[in-house]
């Protein structure tokens, strides 16, 4: 009987780190999680979508392993650009060398809808999704939702002269822009090396859990005193 008592003790002692052990402080600026079954989505430097599926390997990969020409397992300056020319093409409609404003409108609309939500302004400034210069957006919107840069919409910044036309020309020199911003002084850029994408930490990172959203008391639904205000000047939203 002692034994057998001693053997249940050894075996609880042994149990409890698995029950009583903390789990990894999360940060507070940690992204919410993603809502379960949320599919990867990521968008290349130029702005090209791959999606996957739920419980496999982020999509990053299916543009990297494109990307790189020569299967080495990394991409040069030049296999980076090569691949950004090809990408310009599938948007380039009327294949005129140029992407106007209504194929600009078709890549938001039927290419990357996933990027829609974003800046008012239009931001044409370049910077890696993580750090300190992501404050400047106050977080990742728009495509750097889904990218490791955080450039909202990766076709029209790279408009460098600001006639609402992106010529081939300005396509290829803001993907060595790009590369040189995800490279960090390197000759060639690696998988490994590249940093997560936010939707990527809210689906495989930690994370905070999503917030319960708020029952009104007493099922009081009655505007607040700006909302019967915006309502009398005929600008309030319907409720």
């Amino acid at each position: 009987m002692i034994f057998a008592r001693r053997i249940l003790l050894l075996l609880a002692l042994s149990a409890a780190p698995a029950w009583a052990a903390k789990g990894p402080k999360i940060p507070d600026d940690a992204p919410y999680c993603a809502p379960p079954g949320t599919k990867p989505v990521f968008l290349s430097p130029m702005g090209e979508p791959f999606r996957g599926v739920a419980g496999q390997a982020y999509p990053a990969v299916i543009w990297f392993a494109g990307a790189d020409g020569d299967h080495d397992g990394s991409v040069s300056r030049g296999e980076f650009v090569r691949d950004a020319e090809r990408f310009f093409k599938t948007i380039d409609l009327d294949r005129d060398g140029r992407i106007t404003p209504e194929e600009v409108i078709a890549y938001e609309r039927d290419v990357a809808p996933e990027i829609a939500l974003y800046s008012r302004s239009r931001d044409y400034v370049e910077v890696p999704s993580r750090g300190r210069a992501q404050r400047g957006y106050g977080g990742a919107i728009g495509a750097g939702r889904y990218a490791w840069l955080n450039v909202p919409e990766p076709v029209v910044s790279a408009d460098s002269d600001f006639n609402r036309v992106i010529d081939a020309d300005e396509f290829r020199q803001a993907a060595s822009r790009r590369f040189d911003a995800l490279a960090k002084g390197q000759d060639r850029l690696t998988l490994a090396a590249m940093p997560r994408t936010p939707i990527q930490i809210a689906i495989e990172g930690l994370c905070r859990p999503r917030p319960t959203p708020k029952k009104p008391k007493n099922g009081d639904h009655r505007d607040a005193p700006d909302d019967q205000d915006d309502h009398a000047r005929g600008e309030g939203q319907p409720k």
